[in-house]
């Protein structure tokens, strides 16, 4: 799905198409019940679209040119972002290892990504436990407060995650050799994991919407040149 999205993104051009597919993954979310725990990625990045826009509107002062020139580009942002974001939060990270497993990949690569997985509910849970900290400590962070100072949310937040980021990896690879982990061993699993009815039914429905929005966009492009 994220690879197919991302090739859709490229080949696409009208907003609408693109923000249609933006709604569908939102709806994906709700309907996975994930949009709650995913929501502060998305406030951030928002607050992104928000302030480039912002910032081109000042200089060029023309917001029309600036929502023109942006909104393309942010709307295949988001889709890409947010179909990670599905992705990541709805994939057990053992069944994802095991599935490359079974797929011949190199056992490197393989534990490389079910870590890389495996940590991105932790990085949330890290970034939330930093916000709550700053708010005992009685520190405005609304929305607005960012907007006013910059500084706050880089000081406050990005240079703390990334320090523990830096921590927890290397805790990890502290915990990997201690374990006398090597990349070049072969791995077994108990269960296996095998395409069902649901995986087939899935992939049938996302590509017949795929090439559904390929015919609308080639001949909206062609309307719009006649």
């Amino acid at each position: 799905m994220i690879l197919g999205l991302t090739l859709i993104c490229a080949l696409i051009n009208h907003i609408f198409l693109l923000i249609s597919l933006g709604v569908g993954i939102l709806s994906l979310m709700i309907f996975s019940k994930i949009l709650k725990r995913v929501s502060t990625f998305l406030g951030l990045f928002i607050l992104f679209a928000v302030t480039a826009i912002a910032i081109t509107a000042f200089i060029t002062a023309d917001w029309r040119y600036a929502l023109d020139y942006f909104s393309p580009f942010l709307a295949r942002f988001f889709i890409i972002i947010s179909a990670g974001l599905l992705f990541a939060f709805t994939t057990p990270p053992h069944n994802f290892a095991q599935s490359l497993q079974q797929m011949k990949f190199p056992t490197a690569v393989t534990f490389t990504m079910g870590i890389s997985l495996r940590y991105i509910p932790t990085l949330a849970g890290e970034a939330e436990s930093i916000f709550q900290s700053l708010k005992l400590r009685g520190i405005k962070f609304s929305k607005w407060e960012v907007i006013k100072n910059p500084s706050y949310f880089y000081r406050g937040i990005i240079i703390p995650l990334i320090i523990r980021t830096i921590k927890i990896s290397d805790e990890i690879a502290i915990a990997a050799e201690s374990r006398g982990f090597k990349c070049d061993q072969k791995r077994n699993s108990l269960h296996k994991i095998s395409i069902g009815k649901n995986d087939v039914l899935f992939l049938s429905t996302l590509s017949l919407i795929f090439i559904i929005i390929i015919f609308l966009d080639k001949n909206l492009l062609f309307l719009s040149l006649s």
